[in-house]
């Protein structure tokens, strides 16, 4: 079996989660041969499907070496954010600082990121204005504005 069969089998799609199990007595308590070769049978199937797993996980680390890879080399540009969030049940307002790699297949990854209380709105848009001077270029998104469902 190699690893993307087992996604293949996946009903989460991206996600597997491997169980193996099996039901074994000792084999001093079997008195019956047919018990002792029921249970010979039990074991290799187990062996077999552990085997498999080996395999499959052995597969499944060398493309995790080869993301790992794909990941450190990959070109990146970064983006500077400013947001203003309003708790739904405190509502209390903190706005977030972040700077942020947008990388070229689209994620996302945080690289800095400081909170604000709300009452702290003139520090968060001055570490903004001076984090955009230190990196002329850089892409900027302020979303500081009330929302439309906030009174």
């Amino acid at each position: 079996m190699t690893w993307q069969e087992l996604f293949a089998h996946s009903w989460r799609g991206d996600e597997v989660e491997i169980k193996i199990y099996d039901h074994l007595r000792h084999p001093d308590k079997l008195t019956d041969t047919a018990a002792v070769a029921l249970y010979d049978r039990s074991a290799a199937g187990t062996i077999q499907r552990m085997e498999e797993a080996l395999e499959a996980l052995k597969g499944y680390r060398q493309a995790l070496a080869e993301r790992y890879a794909v990941l450190a080399t990959m070109p990146y540009k970064l983006r500077l954010d400013l947001i203003r969030h309003k708790g739904w049940y405190d509502k209390k307002v903190t706005y977030t600082l972040r700077l942020v790699r947008v990388y070229e297949d689209g994620h996302e990854e945080t690289e800095q990121e400081t909170k604000y209380p709300g009452t702290e709105r003139r520090a968060a848009i001055a570490a903004f204005e001076a984090m955009q001077k230190r990196r002329p270029g850089i892409e900027c998104n302020m979303d500081i504005s009330k929302k439309s469902w906030e009174k």
